[in-house]
């Protein structure tokens, strides 16, 4: 599976998605810079069939993700999200500024 949100350069005031880092295993985080902006990445399990099927609905209302760390929240929008084994998905996104 494979959903992408596309750059909501229009700034909706919808409310984000929200995920917290406590919820789940996260492995190879990683932020990478580019004319674009930054870009976070993430795998995260376990993430079940509703939390699946709800981070899609979002993604295809082009919410962002507002995903909670201990020390600063990251927002994320032009999200990509891919399946990567049951129970387990890739999450890429761009920064966005506080």
């Amino acid at each position: 599976m494979y959903f992408a949100s596309g750059v909501n350069s229009g700034r909706t005031l919808a409310k984000p998605f929200e995920l917290n880092s406590a919820d789940y295993e996260v492995r190879s985080a990683s932020v990478a810079h580019g004319r674009g902006g930054a870009v976070f990445r993430c795998t995260l399990s376990p993430v079940t069939d509703d939390m699946l099927e709800a981070l899609t609905k979002a993604i295809r209302a082009k919410r962002v993700i507002r995903f909670a760390f201990p020390n600063r929240p990251l927002v994320l929008e032009a999200i990509e999200v891919v399946r990567v084994a049951p129970g387990r998905v890739r999450i890429a996104g761009r920064v966005l500024d506080d």
